[in-house]
């Protein structure tokens, strides 16, 4: 087997990422693009001892799961990579990439796991999109996602999981930049002013933009036209980023034009939305999801629960609903500040949000109050060592933990077992259609 030589394969089964794989001279090969069941010719792109990734180059028996992608950037854009599959296929992929990882990172076999959580809408459901801008080889002002494994931008006229009003807000912008001749961000150079577009939508499709640039620049003939042009354009800020730096946002906002907040509705509380809030790419899903988790955690109004990670309270607020007390930890200042406002806009009086470090605060609370359990929504990158050790040092009854990445929920989930706590259930949910990303909630109980 030889790198870039092409080979005749029969795809056996999928990878955790949805990959095709295939078997050739006892070397395992990860085909992209390509369905169990098909017979395809596949370009070798990197080989190693024991395996290989290649590309699909044609197909030679189709699989009758195969659709044609809606996308016309598909082939090159990086951002969705499992377009070419039916939902169906789709859907029992993730549920399986969940499966083995417990199965092999965990060595779980016998634990319950639900189906996934479905999307309604595999088209259209993003609320928030980071847009970079480039220029192409004729000097023309472009936009797109980058091509896999690339930071070359991959011109687009729209993204099919974004809604339509945002792709007609990102080629006015992009034309504006071209039309008033405005210096766009080469990043081999590090100079340049426009940078990125982030526009975030809510519920009602009112929108958000934050232009990214290295240097303040007034945009204000550009914000009259968005005023005239966009009416569901509610907010504009600039974010003045001028570091070399893969990070695409600083901490530096200049608000523009119209309301500070973006009024977003999750489970039916009102929640103010910053530049810089985190908040769940698909609205639909995270509500189904958000569900699924107070259910695991046999919520009632005795309970005292802490939301470790609580960002702006979107779930410590829903929690406080069903609960005598909820606590909710953030170490970001803002975010708390944030948080406080959306407690105040629900009237909400039995929550408690705390900025600082979630092992230091965790064990303030436990040696006040008797908690019940304890919620995790932590970055892709999984819990701090510390934060899970203290969890189980105060020995918390349950754990209802929310994540992106299944590789750190495992990871945890093993030290949690090793601590006398076990996994009751596991659902996986749909949050990221089209793509090989997987949201999962699990919960676990402490062992008597």
């Amino acid at each position: 087997m030889e790198l870039g030589k092409t080979y005749e394969l029969v795809i056996t089964g999928y990878d955790m990422n949805g990959l095709g794989v295939a078997n050739k001279d006892n070397v395992v090969i990860f085909v992209e693009k390509a369905l169990k069941g098909e017979k395809v010719l596949a370009e070798i792109t990197n080989l190693h001892k024991k395996y290989a990734f290649a590309k699909t180059v044609k197909v030679l028996e189709e699989s009758t799961d195969r659709i044609i992608s809606p996308c016309e950037y598909y082939e090159g854009c990086g951002g969705c990579d499992l377009l070419h599959m039916n939902y169906k296929i789709e859907c029992l992929v993730k549920e399986e990439k969940v499966k083995n990882s417990f199965k092999k990172i965990c060595n779980l076999t016998d634990i319950k796991i639900n189906p996934i959580i479905r999307n309604n809408n595999v088209l259209g459901y993003r609320n928030k999109v980071m847009v970079p801008f480039g220029k192409d080889d004729d000097d023309n002002v472009i936009y797109g996602f980058y091509e896999k494994l690339s930071h070359e931008i991959v011109s687009i006229d729209k993204c099919l999981i974004s809604n339509d009003e945002s792709n007609k807000v990102l080629e006015f912008i992009r034309r504006y930049l071209s039309v008033m001749n405005i210096k766009i961000y080469n990043e081999a150079t590090n100079k340049g002013l426009f940078r990125s577009l982030m526009i975030r939508n809510n519920y009602k499709k009112e929108m958000m933009l934050v232009f990214v640039t290295t240097e303040y620049y007034d945009f204000s003939g550009l914000i009259e036209y968005l005023k005239s042009d966009f009416p569901l354009v509610k907010s504009i800020y600039l974010n003045i980023n001028p570091n070399k730096t893969n990070v695409v946002l600083s901490d530096n906002y200049v608000h523009l034009y119209g309301e500070e907040y973006l009024l977003e509705d999750i489970l039916g509380l009102k929640f103010n939305v910053s530049p810089a809030s985190f908040m769940q790419v698909n609205h639909d899903n995270a509500e189904k999801l958000y569900s699924e988790a107070f259910r695991m955690a046999n919520l009632n109004k005795d309970m005292n629960v802490i939301d470790a990670y609580c960002g702006m309270g979107s779930i410590t607020l829903n929690i406080a609903k069903h609960v005598n007390h909820v606590y909710g930890i953030e170490i970001v200042e803002d975010a708390i500040k944030n948080a406080n406002k959306n407690k105040e806009l629900n009237n909400v009086s039995n929550a408690t949000f705390i900025c600082g470090k979630c092992e230091e605060e965790i064990k303030k609370l436990t040696n006040l109050t008797n908690i019940d359990v304890i919620f995790f929504d932590p970055p892709r990158k999984g819990c701090d060592t510390e934060f899970l050790k203290t969890v189980v040092e105060m020995n918390i009854p349950k754990i209802v933990y929310i994540s992106c990445g299944i590789a750190s929920l495992c990871r945890d989930i093993n030290y949690l077992k090793e601590h006398n706590y076990e996994v009751i259930e596991v659902t996986p949910t749909d949050l990221f259609s089209r793509t090989s990303h997987c949201e999962v909630v699990c919960s676990l109980k402490l062992k008597k």
